[in-house]
This record gives structure tokens, C-alpha cells and sequence, in this order.
């Protein structure tokens, strides 16, 4: 590792696992933005349609939860794809103050899409490591964190 240089570095972080986990998560994901931008996508949108691909019929509350992000971030969100007719809302049977979220037509055909791009670079950001070596490196970084996670958030 010694003679490598990571952009934006302080030289205490050189050797530090939490500068390295940073450093990969923002590359891949500015490669990420980057695919995306052509398809008129941002990452949080792509990832609001594949949830809404999941989960059908989340609730503003469920995104919340799901993409880690503010009440206000998730309206903000949730109005830019329904503005692009990628998904519409309807009335929770249960609670007429709810609001459920489901994709158009239109929104799984720029899913399908983006999904397939991001599991290109997903799956090309991994492939210098070995399967043995990927599963090692999802159970220590599953380890890890589960050790920073809030107490009253742990399974």
C-alpha cells in the first residue's frame, strides 16, 4: 500500500480502513451518477425505483426507513418521479393520510435500465476479488457495521 496515493487524503488516513471503505463507496458511486446521467436518473432516484420494484406500494414513511435519508429529502424525491410519470401515488386502504407509491410503466421500463447499468459497475468493482475473498470482505464489513450501529438498532 505504501507507494499508492488516494486523491484527498490526509497522511494519517493513508492507512485507514475507513478512508478506504469512503474512498471505494464514493468512486463506484460517481461512476454510478455518471451512467445514470444520460438516462435523466441521480442515484436516489435509481434507488427509489428499484425499492418501488421490490416493495410495491411503500409509503413515503417506508422510503424514510429504506434509503436512509429526511422526511423532507424523501417528499423532494418521491415528487421528482412522479413530475417524470416513473410513479404515481395512491390511497392507502387503511389510512386515506397515507399515500402509497408505485411505479408506472413508464418507471419500470427506466428501472430495468438503470438496474442493469448499475449491476454492470456494481459487478466490475468486484471482480478483482476472488468469491472467497468478496464473502470474507462482506462478513468483516457486516462486523464492522454491526459494531457501529445504534444500540436500539440492532437485530
Amino acid at each position: 500500500m505504501g507507494s499508492e496515493v488516494y486523491p484527498v487524503c490526509l497522511p494519517w488516513e493513508e492507512e485507514s480502513t475507513m478512508y478506504l471503505i469512503k474512498w471505494i463507496f464514493t468512486t463506484v458511486r460517481r461512476e454510478i451518477e455518471t451512467a445514470l446521467r444520460p438516462l435523466g436518473l441521480t442515484s436516489p432516484q435509481s434507488q427509489t425505483l428499484y425499492i418501488l420494484a421490490m416493495s410495491p406500494g411503500v409509503t413515503n414513511t417506508d422510503l424514510e426507513k429504506l434509503l436512509l435519508i429526511d422526511k423532507s429529502s424523501v417528499t423532494s424525491l418521491v415528487n421528482g418521479i412522479v413530475k417524470k410519470n416513473w410513479a404515481v401515488r395512491k390511497s392507502h386502504p387503511q389510512d386515506a393520510r397515507m399515500k402509497q407509491i408505485y411505479l408506472t410503466e413508464e418507471g419500470w421500463k427506466i428501472h430495468k435500465v438503470a438496474e442493469h447499468t448499475v449491476e454492470q459497475i456494481k459487478s466490475s468493482a468486484g471482480e478483482t476479488l476472488s468469491v472467497g475473498e468478496l464473502e470474507i470482505l462482506r462478513g468483516l464489513l457486516k462486523k464492522i457495521l454491526h459494531n457501529y450501529r445504534p444500540a436500539n438498532a440492532r437485530v
